[in-house]
């Protein structure tokens, strides 16, 4: 079974993406278009496979019996995964796993959870253990995020 990082821990991962085998326990990804014209809203628990040209605005007014979001980074350098981990958070309120798979460094990480992912599929060629200390990599944020690090503003003055 493929593992993953969720909340900074290696772990089984319980999902199944398109061309994978069934396994006991685990549960399906479909799409997003799949999803709604299966009429997915229905069933729960639910997996979502948002791509990058995916409108979060079509799920919104799902997202209570979608318990994961999986946003696929399909190419280096595309930002828009990040965008929509942050609008999902912070402006809809998505409180289950948010997951980012797909072309996933270990440099990504810290930024990846600033943003609100909370569960990673990274590249294959990365080593999951290396990769954890990568959550740590800064102490400060200038800006205000999705995870548990204050920023430099929120901050109460020294003295």
């Amino acid at each position: 079974m493929r593992q993953i990082i969720r909340r900074r821990e290696i772990v089984a991962d319980e999902l199944r993406y398109a061309g994978e085998p069934e396994l006991d326990g685990t549960i399906s990804v479909q799409t997003l278009a799949e999803w709604i014209a299966g009429a997915g809203c229905a069933t729960a628990p639910a997996a979502v496979l948002l791509s990058a040209s995916d409108e979060i605005e079509t799920l919104a007014p799902h997202l209570q019996s979608v318990r994961w979001i999986v946003i696929e980074f399909a190419k280096p350098g595309d930002g828009r995964g990040f965008s929509q981990a942050r609008m999902l958070r912070q402006r809809c309120g998505y409180p289950y796993e948010l997951r980012a798979r797909g072309v996933i460094k270990r440099d990504q990480l810290f930024f990846l959870a600033r943003c609100g992912f909370d569960a990673f599929d990274l590249d294959p060629a990365e080593d999951l253990a290396a990769c954890l200390p990568a959550f740590n990599t800064f102490s400060v944020a200038y800006q205000d995020g999705s995870d548990v690090l204050l920023s430099v503003r929120r901050r109460a003055p020294a003295g």
